[in-house]
């Protein structure tokens, strides 16, 4: 009888520990960053490990965004989306980086756009589908979902 090598018993959900090395001031940088954010600094560091495999080097430089200046009428109907979702996709557009990435809880977006948190989800989805936003990385327990805001015109 053929006995399973460690490798094929490892479990699907193993965490695994990485180390890194600093000098004092930049240690002294992100505990006062961690303390800013209001988060532990290993949760600090742990989003920021997170996001090195989300990061886009040749993503498109999403332009300046005026958001007065947005339509959702016009907006919804070009992209055959409700007015809600432009509404959704104008809240996130907001607080995007310069990628258009966002991180932001479900209960923020609903308050931004003056509907209930479920809708946010389904709001979320249907923009999506349009292919205005992507979901990088879902919401979990204690934090927020992340987005890329897909701009107008630009490519994936």
């Amino acid at each position: 009888m053929g006995g399973l090598s460690f490798r094929e018993t490892e479990r699907a959900d193993a965490v695994y520990r990485y180390s890194v090395r600093c000098d004092r001031a930049t240690s002294t940088k992100i505990e006062a960053a961690a303390r800013k954010a209001g988060i532990s600094v290993t949760a600090f560091v742990q989003r920021h490990f997170e996001s090195i495999l989300d990061a886009r080097p040749n993503a498109p430089k999403l332009a300046t965004f005026d958001a007065a200046a947005f339509d959702a009428v016009a907006f919804s109907k070009c992209h055959h989306v409700s007015l809600m979702a432009a509404k959704l996709w104008c809240a996130l557009r907001i607080h995007a980086d310069e990628n258009g990435k966002v991180q932001r809880f479900q209960t923020l977006l609903a308050e931004d756009i003056g509907c209930d948190h479920a809708s946010t989800g389904r709001l979320a989805k249907t923009l999506i589908d349009a292919g205005l936003l992507e979901t990088v990385r879902k919401g979990k327990m204690g934090a927020p979902a992340t987005y890329r805001v897909i701009g107008e015109g630009s490519e994936r």
